[in-house]
């Protein structure tokens, strides 16, 4: 029988991590392989990594790591995880997909829900938004350090936002909405609460602690992201995205490459195309990721 190797790499097994590597050693159990007790297997599971970053990594090796839509979707791959995994450079066949009504209702049913990649958490409340401005134009902030952004990405997240929100500084329909961890990130990140007043002395609204983005996105014309999770999010709204980083889902938002073409994408949305999006949505919720042990096997068996 082949053996497999579950390894608390990154991230030891709690939470959502526990979950997902619950449904992958069930399910290699399932197809036959048995759990090694010793170093050597025939095939390694990571957590929370890349590939590239794993030097001694053995070429039999996977990668998960839990993400969107729920606190239960986690992301198998052989390359690593979000805008460092396999899809990210290879457009997977979405396009073909009809979306099914009962599919659509099950993501309309997470927005209703207000379902998000840690809403198994007993700890964190997730409160609606209160008077968001109507028809604006969402600024969504990651956490500047995490790996995402600085690593995958070429880092300078938080300098590359404050560019893009000084471009619309005169707009009077800007809502910013920050990770929700940021005002921990003070210390490390210069006058950042000063940056919060001048964005609201300047009339723009600014979100930076729990509240659910679901609250936000009704309100949404278009959203601009680095490579945030919130963007599948996005999708389940229907909202355009313009992305200046290189996120797994760029392949339905505008590339934003250059700040002078920003102002141009704002105005002109007819870049984006509403059914596409649900199908590369829907594709990547029913058909990619893994939320339980028959979505589990699925996907093992597509890699293995």
């Amino acid at each position: 029988m082949p053996s497999y190797k579950l390894l608390e790499h990154r991230f030891t097994f709690k939470g959502n991590f526990a979950y997902a590597a619950d449904c992958i050693r069930h399910s290699l159990d399932m197809m036959g392989y048995t759990e090694s007790e010793t170093e050597e297997a025939d095939l390694y599971v990571y957590n929370h990594t890349a590939r590239d970053l794993e030097p001694d990594m053995p070429e039999n090796s996977i990668i998960f790591k839990p993400t969107a839509p729920t606190s239960k979707h986690f992301q198998i791959c052989k390359r690593g995880y979000a805008n460092s995994s396999e899809i990210t450079f290879y457009e997977p066949f979405y396009d073909w997909r009809k979306v099914k009504q009962e599919e659509w209702n099950e993501i309309e049913d997470m927005v209703e829900r207000r379902a998000n990649k840690w809403d198994d958490s007993i700890m964190l409340k997730w409160p609606d938004a209160e008077n968001v401005k109507k028809d604006h134009i969402l600024i969504i902030g990651q956490m500047p350090e995490d790996e995402t952004v600085m690593g995958f990405g070429f880092g300078n997240h938080w300098d590359k936002m404050c560019q893009i929100i000084q471009k619309l500084n005169d707009r009077n329909n800007l809502v910013i909405k920050l990770h929700p961890r940021i005002r921990k990130a003070s210390h490390r990140i210069r006058d950042i609460n000063k940056s919060i007043e001048r964005w609201e002395e300047a009339g723009h609204q600014v979100f930076s602690g729990y509240e659910s983005i679901h609250s936000v996105l009704p309100y949404t014309k278009v959203a601009i992201t680095e490579n945030s999770t919130s963007g599948i999010e996005c999708m389940m709204h229907d909202v355009p995205i313009i992305s200046y980083g290189y996120p797994d889902y760029h392949w339905i938002t505008k590339d934003l490459r250059i700040l002078t073409r920003l102002n141009e994408y704002v105005d002109n949305t007819s870049w984006f195309n509403v059914s596409t999006s649900r199908k590369f949505l829907t594709w990547y919720i029913f058909d990619y990721l893994c939320c339980d042990i028959p979505s589990t096997m699925k996907r093992l068996e597509e890699l293995l």
